[in-house]
């Protein structure tokens, strides 16, 4: 939420000798002028596999670890494995509040949520990831649509319809973990991972470990589809 796909250079920069595509979700990045949906964030990201050739593995954080499951629940043939980071608190209305509190502020009074949020976010994390996450452009209009759309999102359902390995990976102190361990149960072939005294943000704070990981995962699948040959 708020950051462009470009905000994701350094974690696409060390996942070597494979093609990354960091697509723009809608209201963010080059993509601020559109209104973010749920379905649209889903298109999105198919368009970047078609570029790539089907099936991807699809990796998201947060708001993207959402979109990256609604894009395995209803595209279920375009994904060859999924990688959630950050994202497994059941969204509801009432998770929803603080969220949906903000959003109003940065549409009510744009420019000193902007500023606020940048001096935050470098208080919390540091200029480089600051700078990481601002490149593109910080879409803070869209925040009150994300909020709506995925505050309604049935994050479990979807995945109890994705057949294929799902990979969750969470910081220790990240309060998403919230509802991990139902995430963990909907599938069998799913895998939790916690990284010690991680925030929320670890993969953006921690791109090589987050690089590694998805890489990980994904030669894991190589291994499975030789085998299978």
């Amino acid at each position: 939420m708020r950051v462009s796909g470009a905000s994701l250079h350094r974690i696409a920069a060390a996942i070597p000798g494979r093609r990354v595509v960091c697509p723009d979700l809608p209201g963010h990045g080059e993509r601020r002028d559109e209104t973010f949906t749920l379905a649209g964030a889903v298109d999105a990201v198919a368009d970047a596999i078609d570029v790539l050739g089907r099936p991807a593995v699809v990796a998201g954080m947060s708001m993207g670890g959402y979109v990256s499951m609604a894009v395995a629940g209803r595209r279920p043939e375009l994904v060859a494995g999924l990688v959630a980071m950050c994202a497994t608190a059941q969204p509801s209305r009432f998770f929803a509040t603080p969220f949906r509190a903000f959003g109003a502020a940065t549409a009510y009074l744009p420019e000193q949520a902007a500023t606020m949020s940048r001096w935050l976010t470098r208080a919390a994390v540091g200029r480089q990831v600051s700078e990481d996450m601002e490149v593109g452009g910080l879409a803070l209009a869209s925040i009150k649509d994300v909020v709506a759309e995925v505050s309604r999102f049935d994050a479990l359902g979807e995945l109890a319809r994705y057949p294929g390995p799902i990979e969750f990976i969470n910081g220790g102190w990240d309060q998403f973990r919230v509802n991990e361990r139902r995430f963990a149960a909907v599938s069998p072939r799913a895998n939790l991972t916690v990284i010690p005294r991680a925030s929320h943000l670890f993969p953006l704070i921690q791109p090589e470990l987050t690089g590694a990981s998805i890489a990980s995962f994904a030669e894991s699948l190589d291994v499975r589809t030789s085998a299978r040959g």
